[in-house]
Parts: structure tokens; C-alpha cells; sequence
């Protein structure tokens, strides 16, 4: 179960780093050669907008933000529909590596509630 308490699962850097150390076999995907940019940083710019659900232009900033790349909402929009089977595949390794991952702190919360009279 993914510890939603745990900050870094949503840490879109550590997202990042995970799927660089997973393994894909991206030659036996059944998808054209992109002709500008490389299949990887797609698939990243993919899961950028994913895991932080954005709009389509509004991923086309962030990816620019995080990647250093500027990629048009039309191409994301392309590459998204022709990588739809395999986004869910990657996006469901990169939430396995998640829940493999062991938290480093854990906080007890001791707020007191009260009643509408002022009273504990």
C-alpha cells in the first residue's frame, strides 16, 4: 500500500529517478521513432503530467520547469495517446518501487478538538 503520509511519493524528482532505474524494453514497443525528441524524455514529460495531473498545457511549463525541454502540448498529446498501454504499465512500476520504499520518520498528531462551548 503506498504511504500517501510519506512526502516523497510525491516528490516528482525521486518519480523521475525511479523510472531511470526501472528496466523498459522501449525497442519492443510498438510505436513510431520520434523525430525531435528522444522516447525517454516523452515518457518523462508523460509522467510529469501524470503524477502531478495536469492539462496538457500546463504540463508543457512544468516539463520545461523540470526537464530543461520545451515540448508542445500538441506533441504530448501525440505521444500520449500512442503510449497510453504503456504509460499505465510504467506508471504501475513506478508506484511498485513506491511502496517498496521505507519512511524515515513518523509524527504522532495531538491536536485536541472542542466542543462548541469552548470545553475539551
Amino acid at each position: 500500500m503506498l504511504k500517501r503520509w510519506d512526502t516523497r511519493n510525491y516528490d516528482i524528482e525521486l518519480i523521475l529517478t525511479i523510472f531511470d532505474s526501472i528496466s523498459i524494453d522501449i525497442e519492443s514497443m510498438n510505436i513510431p521513432k520520434p523525430r525531435k525528441y528522444d522516447i525517454k524524455k516523452i515518457i518523462k514529460a508523460l509522467i510529469i503530467k501524470e503524477f502531478e495531473k495536469l492539462s496538457l498545457r500546463a504540463a508543457e511549463v512544468r516539463v520545461k520547469q523540470i526537464l530543461g525541454i520545451r515540448i508542445d502540448h500538441t506533441v504530448l498529446h501525440f505521444w500520449e495517446k500512442k503510449l497510453s498501454p504503456y504509460i499505465e504499465e510504467i506508471t504501475n512500476e513506478i508506484l511498485k518501487e513506491l511502496q517498496k520504499l521505507e519512511y524515515l520518520e513518523s509524527f504522532v498528531d495531538s491536536t485536541i478538538f472542542t466542543n462548541k462551548k469552548g470545553k475539551e
